[in-house]
């Protein structure tokens, strides 16, 4: 791994982990403080894109609140009737909530979290929104969550923004695979690590992808990354990301690889509803086979499949 990247992740992982500190206190704490009143909860909107918005919040004493995001609806005020907009936002998220306890109960996971460790925000935080649509003006908000009754407490906070009508993204990848292990480093046109856009990607083998009866991996790509504006996708990515590809991995992803097979890796930027064939300057995709344990290969844009993405 190239030392800046390195030092690159490294800062990362101690930017984050306060935040990651925080969170687990908050939700493994009983006794964590908690206030319901006189709290007041800022939003700081500090990138809006086509398709995502990057937002802070940050509050003057420590409380569980809830955020959330929606498109703005015409004649509606939502300050006006905050009571009962915050009863109907908690209700959605609970909604969710349970869908997500079940699915866990039915896997048999021995510790399910509670609703506030889940579901609501404790300190200052930064969150993506994703998955919005171009053109669209909706509504940021936040507001603070009694944890012990599950009701709204306080006023509701709320900024409205606007989405870019196209993308002016523009993000490349380099990959590296070093055994079973791969990395993917999204960078800017001066080879910068970029942490504040979403990507997505994928690992397939070539024979899947030709028994599929895919004219081209690209076409496989294409298809399976725009599914993430219509069905639920758990691998919306930002920064660095590394993967062991043993058949088991994240969680996320059970690419396994075997000696002698080829596989494509391809990775695209998500701002905005994908278009065939993708922008080249969102995306790459490589072709390689692999040869064991010893492989350790790094690839560059320069290396990335163009054209009809051609087998």
């Amino acid at each position: 791994m190239k030392k800046k990247k390195m030092a690159t992740l490294l800062s990362n992982i101690r930017r984050l982990l306060p935040l990651l500190l925080v969170a687990i206190f908050a939700a493994c704490n009983p006794e964590v403080a908690a206030y319901t009143e006189g709290v007041e909860i800022t939003i700081d909107v500090e990138q809006v894109s086509a398709s995502f918005a990057q937002v802070r919040f940050s509050t003057n004493k420590e409380a569980f609140y809830l955020i959330s995001i929606q498109p703005t609806q015409e004649g509606i005020t939502p300050q006006k009737i905050a009571k009962t907009f915050m009863l109907l936002s908690l209700d959605s998220a609970y909604a969710d909530y349970l869908y997500w306890r079940n699915k866990q109960l039915q896997q048999h996971i021995p510790f399910v979290a509670d609703f506030s460790s889940h579901s609501l925000q404790y300190g200052d935080i930064k969150h993506f929104f994703t998955l919005l649509q171009p053109n669209t003006e909706y509504w940021v908000y936040a507001f603070v969550v009694d944890p012990n009754t599950n009701k709204p407490a306080g006023n509701l906070f709320i900024e409205t923004i606007m989405t870019d009508s196209v993308s002016r993204m523009s993000l490349q990848f380099e990959y590296r695979i070093d055994g079973h292990w791969d990395y993917i480093y999204p960078i800017d046109s001066t080879g910068e690590i970029v942490s504040t856009i979403p990507w997505v990607g994928e690992t397939i083998d070539s024979l899947t992808i030709r028994e599929g009866g895919w004219r081209v991996p690209g076409e496989y790509f294409f298809n399976r990354f725009k599914t993430v504006y219509y069905e639920e996708y758990e691998r919306i990515l930002y920064g660095i990301y590394a993967h062991e590809n043993n058949g088991v991995g994240d969680g996320t992803s059970a690419t396994h690889f075997e000696v002698g097979k080829t596989y494509y890796t391809a990775m695209a930027a998500l701002d905005a509803p994908l278009v065939f064939p993708l922008p080249k300057n969102i995306y790459n995709i490589y072709r390689f086979t692999w040869t064991g344990e010893a492989m350790d290969t790094v690839f560059t844009p320069a290396n990335s499949m163009v054209g009809d993405w051609d087998w």
